[in-house]
């Protein structure tokens, strides 16, 4: 059964509330705390940690930095989908040879997108930076319309857990409305129902990046 939103549009209200009392000088974050009871998910197992990407219903603010890697018509159609970054084949190795700059790549950037002409090359000289932050690109084929997986990364969250039971996700902006956020919140928690693992959840929380953290209720 699906949760209800209204107790988390309250929930996200209230964050909001306390956190914009002080005169902050940024553009604040919604970040969502989701912890689960450690004697029902043992984390020690790397079956039971979430590595997993989420569609949320409403896009997020800022956008979601996009690197691309590919040629030709491939590399055209990313630009013209609006990324920020086309890296060429020929660019890859170079990238990939200097730690600095593929640590850099690696970090700045969001979600990648690689044609599938360059995802040995990817593999090969970029792995090592991209594979343990979860990174690797989505490959598609050079013909692809990259357009519908660019508006869709806009939408889309990482959910990734490590040692702990628990994750930190960015569901909003002080930008979107409370409704808005708290829908993306309740397709997380949704998504953590079709995973069968909403029984096990412990607390949740919200809060704006400098505010304190208020408990979203779990109603179904």
């Amino acid at each position: 059964m699906p949760f209800d939103v209204e107790p988390i549009v309250s929930a996200v209200a209230e964050a909001r509330a306390k956190g914009t009392e002080r005169d902050i000088k940024f553009e604040q974050s919604f970040d969502l705390a989701v912890n689960f009871r450690k004697r029902e998910l043992d984390v020690s197992r790397p079956e039971n940690r979430l590595n997993q990407e989420i569609v949320l219903p409403n896009p997020l603010y800022p956008p979601a930095r996009i690197c691309v890697f590919g040629d030709g018509e491939f590399a055209e159609k990313a630009r013209e989908a609006g990324v920020d970054m086309v890296v060429s084949k020929e660019e890859i190795p170079k990238v990939g040879e200097d730690k600095k700059a593929r640590k850099t790549l690696a970090k700045s950037y969001d979600f990648f997108i690689a044609s599938t002409d360059t995802m040995p090359l990817v593999g090969r000289y970029l792995g090592q930076a991209l594979g343990p932050r979860g990174k690797m690109p989505r490959p598609l084929p050079p013909q692809a319309d990259i357009r519908p997986l660019v508006e869709q990364y806009q939408k889309t969250i990482r959910i990734r857990m490590r040692n702990t039971p628990t994750f930190h996700v960015k569901v909003g902006h002080v930008r979107m409305g409370d409704r808005q956020v708290a829908e993306n919140i309740a397709a997380v928690l949704n998504f953590l129902e079709n995973k069968g693992l909403s029984d096990r959840i412990d607390s949740v929380f919200v809060k704006l990046t400098m505010g304190p953290a208020v408990r979203v209720p779990l109603r179904r």
